[in-house]
């Protein structure tokens, strides 16, 4: 049920203009050409969004914790101190060449909520929380979703203190340093969580759609490959002679898309990332390493399709006489969304007269980790041409406004709602 509106009570409506100016001020930290943004995660700019965050949180009057990993949570006092937080965001961190809205519009739309409530006199029975999970992009240190899987449990202490950049810099080390990083193990309890995020696909917008009701979100599995095969003359060494690495890696890559689609419309697989252990235009490579990004939503075949990329790695390997290593790095299996906050978001969807739709996410979000320990769903709103990790990357205010009316619905629907008197 959403919470009751009525002629005393009419639907709320968040600040549109409010939520829209957040979203344009924050992308002036990292920003980059055609409007996009760079924070990588515990960068300067990344701290810099996180201190102007927890600003607006402060202003807001909400209480904020940095745990372990570095996760911000900004919490809204609730009236029944025996319930449990309700909780939403996503993250401030973004890609190389990334946009103004992919995570951050979670973030900004979860406390935009809190301050619609404010402004209301509105208070919950149950806490509220604005949450920024850490290293989400997983850009500058992997894995992805890192905060998340710590907070879920699905990597401990060990394992977060032995993540560091490419350039050597522990992940610990460095957000210490930016003073992100809080003390212990203890995790701030989440009861039920709700993330918005832009759908990074077209289908909300082919369809016409305002609002996409998240139901799901696909498997994934990373193969990290390595070929090696021998460094050689390119002018001295014949064609048969060869063990080229970087060729035989080129031809894995086009068997690797033909195996994705013959898997059907709903299995994706990308290399997104391929080195080499030299780069002189006269040297025949004699090492080469790949990243192999597969996803499906049914497990099954999200395994099997994982046999099979190892298998035509091995074997155009041995076709080509270099040696092949193929190690799994991250298996995130398929992740159903709570049936009971997937309804609270689509009452509210309908409870406004949005159109909309329940979709499954082709992209991994915190939610499915969270959802490993909490009831969680996800609301998606469009995104232009289904553009994302990209500059171009644009949701309307209009889009990212009726996306956060309906979170809202859905968070005071799960935490119960009061009306402050008034003298």
């Amino acid at each position: 049920m959403t919470y009751p509106a009525n002629d005393a009570f009419p639907l709320l409506a968040i600040n549109q203009d409010r939520l829209w100016a957040r979203h344009m001020e924050m992308a002036r930290i990292g920003a980059i050409e055609g409007d996009g943004s760079c924070r990588l995660a515990m960068t300067s700019e990344d701290s810099e969004a996180r201190t102007l965050l927890a600003k607006w949180c402060r202003d807001a009057g909400l209480e904020m914790t940095v745990d372990g990993a570095g996760n911000m949570f900004a919490v809204r006092a609730g009236r029944d101190p025996a319930r449990a937080m309700v909780a939403s965001g996503s993250h401030l961190d973004t890609q190389p060449h990334g946009g103004r809205f992919d995570g951050v519009s979670g973030v900004l739309a979860a406390l935009e909520v809190v301050e619609t409530l404010n402004d209301a006199g509105i208070e919950t029975d149950a806490p509220l929380g604005v949450v920024n999970w850490t290293n989400e992009e997983g850009v500058r240190y992997g894995p992805g979703l890192l905060g998340s899987a710590w907070y879920a449990g699905l990597i401990d202490d060990d394992a977060l203190s032995r993540v560091r950049a490419a350039d050597g810099i522990f992940f610990e080390d460095e957000a210490k340093k930016r003073g992100w990083l809080g003390e212990g193990s203890d995790k701030v309890p989440i009861g039920t969580f709700v993330e918005l995020h832009i759908e990074q696909g077209p289908i909300l917008e082919r369809e016409g759609l305002q609002v996409g009701i998240v139901t799901s979100v696909q498997g994934l599995v990373w193969l990290d490959v390595k070929v090696t095969g021998m460094d050689a003359h390119a002018g001295t060494t014949p064609l048969d002679h060869r063990q080229d690495a970087l060729l035989a890696a080129a031809r894995m890559l086009a068997a690797l898309n033909d195996a994705g689609r013959r898997c059907g419309e709903a299995a994706r697989v990308s290399v997104g990332r391929l080195t080499t252990a030299t780069d002189g235009p006269s040297t025949i490579v004699g090492h080469a390493e790949f990243v192999v990004d597969i996803r499906h939503p049914d497990a099954r075949t999200l395994a099997a399709l994982r046999d099979e990329c190892a298998s035509i790695c091995r074997a155009v390997g041995e076709g080509a006489g270099c040696e092949v290593a193929v190690d799994e790095r991250i298996s995130v299996p398929p992740t159903d969304f709570d049936q009971r906050c997937i309804a609270a978001l689509e009452n509210g969807a309908v409870a406004r007269g949005y159109d909309h739709r329940r979709i499954s996410s082709g992209a991994l979000h915190d939610a499915a980790n969270v959802a490993k320990i909490a009831p969680t769903a996800m609301i998606f709103v469009p995104c232009k041409d289904g553009i994302s990790h990209n500059v171009r990357e644009y949701a309307s205010p209009e889009d990212l406004a009726a996306g956060t009316n309906v979170l809202m619905d859905a968070m005071l629907s799960l935490a119960g709602l009061r009306t402050q008197s008034r003298s």
